[in-house]
């Protein structure tokens, strides 16, 4: 092969590519190879496919998010009744948070 010709894989149909640095000019080496692509069919059942999962996808996490709020209002009026607190009962609720009723060793 010249010093002049360098060939390497297209980065985008994985074709091989000639290039000539004397004249600046690039060929496939091989033409009759078939394009790297899919062809229209296979990417539109591929879109389909993933379409389908992505609603699926959303379907339950719409759903998890519904079945929660009665979670996220428990959390709010214990956020509110703890700013309500005075800074010594905050910080007997965060004691008694740290140890539990049943492992408190003071229970005795």
């Amino acid at each position: 092969m010249a010093k002049h010709l360098f060939t390497f894989p297209c980065p985008c149909c994985d074709k091989m590519v000639e290039v000539d640095t004397r004249t600046g000019k690039a060929r496939a080496v091989r033409a009759d190879e078939r394009s790297g692509g899919n062809d229209l069919d296979n990417l539109f059942a591929a879109q389909k496919n993933e379409s389908q999962r992505l609603d699926d996808l959303f379907s339950s996490a719409k759903d998890t998010e519904a079945n929660q709020p009665g979670e996220r209002e428990r959390k709010l009026r214990r956020a509110k009744d703890e700013a309500k607190k005075t800074p010594d009962e905050q910080q007997i609720c965060e004691l008694q948070d740290r140890f539990p009723a049943n492992d408190n060793a003071f229970s005795k």
